[in-house]
C-alpha cells in the first residue's frame, strides 16, 4: 500500500508540474524578435529561353528557397505567381497562378532584425543552371518592396516581398 502511495502522490506531481515547464520555453522563444520575410510576387515580364523556364530561388548559405523541392516551376512570359491573396503587385492582365496551384508553394523566410539576406532567382537547365539574378535585401519591419532581376534585357522578372513580425516564434 506504501509503495501504491508513492507513486499516486509522484504522478500527482508531476502532472501539477508538467504544465508550468511546458509554458516556460514557449514564453521564452517569443521574445526572440525573429522576423518573417514573405514573399509576395514573382512576376515575368520576360523570360530567359522561349516557352518556360524553370525557376527556382535561393537564399545564399541557406539553400532552396522556393519551390519547395526541385525541380524548378515552368514559368511563361507573363505569368505572375502569388505568394498571398493581394496580387497586388500582379500588372494588370497577367496571368495569376496562386501559390497551392501546381506545386507552388507559399514562401516565407525567417530572419533576426536588420540581417542582409541575398536571394539569387536561378533557372534550371539539363546542362548547368542559369542565375537570373541576386538581389541583396535587409529585414527590417513593416519594409515591404518591388525589385527586378534583370539581365542587358535578355529577360525581366519582378519580385515583391514584405517583412512583419513572426507570428509563429
Amino acid at each position: 500500500m506504501t509503495n501504491l502511495w508513492r507513486r499516486t502522490a509522484a504522478v500527482a506531481g508531476l502532472l501539477l508540474v508538467l504544465p508550468l515547464m511546458q509554458a516556460a520555453p514557449a514564453s521564452a522563444h517569443r521574445s526572440s524578435g525573429e522576423l518573417l520575410i514573405r514573399l509576395i510576387s514573382l512576376y515575368a515580364a520576360d523570360i530567359s529561353e522561349s516557352g518556360h523556364d524553370e525557376l527556382y530561388m535561393l537564399r545564399s548559405g541557406n539553400g532552396l528557397v522556393w519551390p519547395s523541392q526541385y525541380p524548378g516551376i515552368s514559368t511563361a512570359q507573363n505569368d505572375c505567381i502569388v505568394f498571398d491573396s493581394s496580387r497586388a503587385a500582379c500588372p494588370p492582365g497577367s496571368n495569376v497562378r496562386a501559390a497551392g496551384d501546381q506545386n507552388i508553394n507559399w514562401a516565407n523566410l525567417t530572419a533576426a532584425p536588420n540581417e542582409q539576406l541575398t536571394l539569387e532567382l536561378q533557372e534550371e537547365d539539363l546542362v548547368g543552371d542559369d542565375k537570373l539574378g541576386s538581389v541583396r535585401i535587409t529585414a527590417v519591419a513593416g519594409r515591404s518592396w518591388e525589385l527586378t532581376w534583370a539581365k542587358s534585357g535578355d529577360f525581366e522578372y519582378r519580385f515583391a516581398y514584405s517583412v512583419t513580425t513572426n507570428p509563429w516564434p
